[in-house]
């Protein structure tokens, strides 16, 4: 491997493990919040698959399509990581950690960051840390 393709690949495998772990988290807050619904309440199964349908989806775009194509880095992290945490208003659908992985994940390791997209991403995890506090407090399972 070249000195070119070596950190080329860790930005790749770093891209993907981030999208892994918004998904996961975007799962888990899909299932905490439909899980053990009473009845007339809102959620349940269907409603679980869309939302998962929905992350997966939205992440599959972002990770796949939009950030390998990414001119500006610090412009798409601003997106990624204020609609992620303006996401917050719809905390059951589980969006707010795939966009705040891509906040993070569109400024590669290693490349410096200015302070207003620092500012965004730590906002964007601490969007992800409420949702995901909210969700299992509100929760039947715990």
């Amino acid at each position: 491997m070249t000195a070119v393709a070596e950190p080329m690949q860790r930005q790749i495998t770093s891209r993907w493990g981030f999208a892994g772990l918004g998904v996961v988290l975007g799962g888990v807050i899909i299932l905490f919040g439909n899980a053990n619904v009473k009845k007339g309440d809102n959620g349940g199964l269907g409603p679980a698959i869309v939302t998962a349908a929905i992350v997966v989806v939205l992440a599959a775009v972002l990770f796949a399509v939009v950030l390998p194509r990414v001119q500006n880095a610090r412009r798409t992290a601003m997106i990624t990581g204020i609609v992620g945490v303006v996401s917050i208003v719809a905390f059951w659908s589980g969006v707010t950690p795939v966009l705040a992985a891509a906040a993070i994940a569109a400024v590669p390791p290693g490349e410096p960051r200015d302070r207003g997209v620092a500012v965004v991403q730590v906002l964007a995890l601490v969007a992800t840390l409420l949702v995901l506090v909210v969700t299992i407090a509100q929760s039947d399972l715990i």
